[in-house]
């Protein structure tokens, strides 16, 4: 059994002419609310996108800040010990040298790695990208 399905809404069907056409002010009428259905709909998406995105970033630095404080004391108290090996074999003082240029070079890439993750997750993606460029045209 075939149903017949009525997707006019309700005001729609009161401003039907005699011969069962809808008047031009109805249909501009329709399509300036969902127009602006679209536009909310893609503002909530955009606001969703970014919150989302600024969580990800909150959770990343937190949980980065936390095992560093953690590997920063470890590293001391190992570093300390191969210091004190090395000064077994030479100098003290050049065996701290050593290790503190070794020590500094490791730290000088990871930081160069972790502000490039830093820059890719504050980057707006392209959607982000057509969607404010969308807004801001429908605004006009």
């Amino acid at each position: 059994m075939k149903q017949d399905f009525d997707v006019m809404p309700p005001h729609a069907r009161d401003s039907l002419s005699a011969s069962g056409e809808r008047e031009l002010g109805a249909i501009v009428s329709d399509m300036w609310l969902n127009a602006e259905k679209l536009l909310r709909s893609e503002l909530e998406l955009g606001l969703a996108e970014l919150s989302l995105r600024a969580d990800k970033l909150k959770q990343g630095l937190l949980s980065a800040a936390i095992a560093g404080a953690f590997l920063f004391a470890g590293a001391l108290s190992l570093l300390a010990a191969v210091v004190l090996g090395l000064s077994k074999v030479m100098e003290p003082w050049l065996a701290a040298l050593i290790v503190g240029g070794l020590v500094s070079g490791v730290g000088v890439t990871l930081l160069t790695r972790g502000e490039h993750k830093v820059e890719q997750a504050v980057t707006p993606d392209e959607h982000l990208h057509r969607t404010t460029r969308a807004m801001k045209e429908a605004i006009k």
